[in-house]
């Protein structure tokens, strides 16, 4: 299996780690993620290898239930070692049957049980479930950039717009699975808003997404706006590959890449008051595959500006005033600990309950 390893100075000795230990796995787009977490969120052991999803749920999941098995096995672990574990989907739930709701990525898991099938296959026990959202913003809220906050948002920008809500540690999963839809809010309700990949208008998606963008940089390269990108943006450009090379040449100084950032920061900004009215939150991240250079680069800073202006203008001041809006920190590995730390606080949860 051609796995990636994180860095070994990141990772803790098992005979360092703090118990009880927990398992969390996070199955993307590209990639299925696997980390054995001990109980103050570091990292014992972590597995990375291409997914197989697109080759249906049974076949994935038994991809992943092997994946387990030899991430377990290289710490000197079994299933028995493991007090809970989670598992985040890039897709939603069905909390009463535990079956999946269609995801809009993966069409054929609609109904599938994933968690139940992995704990058949696995032995470990009950698979805490939550989408790669959540899971990634509890992440940040346990021991990212949000540890000091009661409550967050996290907002991820990448093809679509994922959502995670954390109040009071605890995540907004919503009554039917749907928690945290925050790209399908309407920011245009006008005649001719942009159409979201959902085949509505009008979406926070079609505007932010890295989708959005793409396409925002193409209509304006087609109607011959000058920029040092139409050197490199063309019909057969992938979609996916657009929004690097705005931020590529905004980094070189070109204006019209600039103005794209920028026009998406200011919609952004726009979300992201209806999300602190919404809400009222500590703490709002920013993560994703598309951050612009993110923390410390100066595009991404401007970008990160840009949305605060639009917070300052339009939200109470009280909560601006009180508002972090930040980038997120821990980038692709948030998912998996998140996921892990969710098993974790609904492991101490029911210990809790028992007692009572």
């Amino acid at each position: 299996m051609n796995s990636m390893m994180i860095e070994e100075k990141y990772l803790t000795p098992l005979n360092e780690a703090t118990p009880p230990l927990f398992l969390g796995v996070s199955l993307g787009g590209k990639f299925l993620k696997i980390g054995v977490v001990d109980s103050t969120g570091r990292t014992i052991s972590y597995f990375a290898t291409p997914s197989e999803s697109e080759h249906g749920p049974e076949v994935s999941t038994q991809q992943i239930a092997r994946a387990i098995s030899s991430a377990l096995e290289k710490t000197g672990l079994t299933a028995k070692s493991i007090t809970g574990a989670g598992f985040s989907f890039p897709g939603s739930m069905d909390p009463q049957t535990n079956k999946l709701h269609r995801p809009p990525n993966y069409p054929d898991w609609k109904g599938y049980p994933i968690t139940e099938r992995l704990t058949e296959l696995t032995g470990l026990p009950a698979i805490r479930f939550s989408n790669n959202a959540n899971a990634s913003a509890y992440g940040e809220f346990w021991i990212g950039a949000g540890k000091e906050a009661q409550s967050l948002c996290l907002l991820e920008l990448e093809r679509g717009i994922g959502c995670g809500i954390i109040v009071e540690g605890r995540e907004i999963a919503g009554a039917n699975g749907y928690g945290g839809e925050y790209g399908h809010m309407i920011v245009d309700s006008s005649p001719g808003a942009r159409w979201c990949n959902c085949r509505q208008q009008g979406h926070l998606e079609a505007y932010v997404s890295a989708t959005g963008v793409a396409r925002r940089t193409r209509e304006m390269l087609e109607i011959g706006l000058h920029s040092s990108l139409q050197e490199r943006v063309n019909s057969a450009t992938p979609l996916y590959d657009i929004p690097r090379m705005v931020y590529e040449e905004a980094v070189k100084g070109d204006s019209l890449a600039s103005e794209i950032i920028m026009e998406t920061g200011r919609f952004l900004g726009l979300a992201i008051v209806t999300l602190v009215h919404t809400v009222d939150p500590a703490c709002i991240l920013i993560g994703g595959e598309m951050m612009f250079g993110g923390k410390g680069s100066e595009i991404g800073e401007k970008f990160l500006e840009r949305a605060r202006q639009e917070v300052r203008a339009r939200a109470f001041s009280d909560l601006s005033a009180n508002l972090n809006l930040d980038f997120a920190m821990l980038g692709s590995y948030a998912s998996y600990i998140g996921a892990a730390g969710l098993a974790r606080e609904e492991t101490f949860l029911f210990s809790v309950v028992d007692e009572e």
